[in-house]
């Protein structure tokens, strides 16, 4: 099959920590990665879902019954998940984490020739270090040029709701609940590192 030369492959990257009912604290950082040209018709399954008031799909705030249509949504989609785990977390240096767990996730989207990376929004100070994080990566060559990496509002980006919904899932099967991240089937590729 070949590829068209206009094909391109986007990610979206939203954070997690998972601190009690897990062996150890962990901070997560997923991304979900698809053709652009074809997220449409997963962008309107996913609103089709959202509670009725909520701005986004939040995994923590879902009862049962959201997070298993949610999954039924998420593992249809056409699209590739990466997960890096940094352990153990110390909660006082949460950033520090985040950066480490970017820097891998960041690299491992560049080997899949990923042109766009869509980071959720935080606050402006820490978008700002996000993407002063960005810079230096790029300064030492951690990450390709071709790499653009921007800050995006999850209210207007579904997009960014599946690393979410996959995180969640995730935390809950190293918390003992796995049913949602077995229906996943191996399609989370997981990648651990030492904080």
């Amino acid at each position: 099959m070949q590829i068209p030369d206009e094909f391109q492959l986007h990610a979206w990257v939203d954070e997690s920590m998972r601190q009690k009912d897990v062996a150890a604290p962990m901070y997560l950082l997923g991304a979900v990665v698809a053709d652009p040209s074809r997220c449409e018709p997963a962008r309107q399954e996913l609103r089709n879902i959202l509670p009725k008031g909520a701005p986004k799909l939040h995994w923590h705030v879902m009862e049962t019954r959201e997070k298993t249509r949610a999954t039924t949504v998420v593992t249809s989609l056409d699209a590739t998940h990466l997960v890096v785990v940094g352990l153990p977390l110390n909660h006082r240096k949460q950033e520090r984490a985040r950066a480490e767990c970017m820097e891998r996730l960041l690299w491992e989207l560049g080997q899949l020739e990923v042109t766009q990376v869509f980071l959720e929004q935080r606050t402006p100070s820490l978008n700002d270090r996000d993407m002063k994080l960005v810079r230096h990566l790029r300064g030492k060559r951690s990450i390709p040029s071709t790499l653009r990496v921007d800050i995006a509002q999850p209210s207007t980006e579904p997009m960014l709701w599946v690393p979410d919904q996959v995180l969640g899932a995730l935390g809950d099967a190293e918390a003992d609940e796995g049913r949602w991240f077995d229906q996943y089937e191996g399609a989370v590729e997981r990648i651990t590192i030492s904080l």
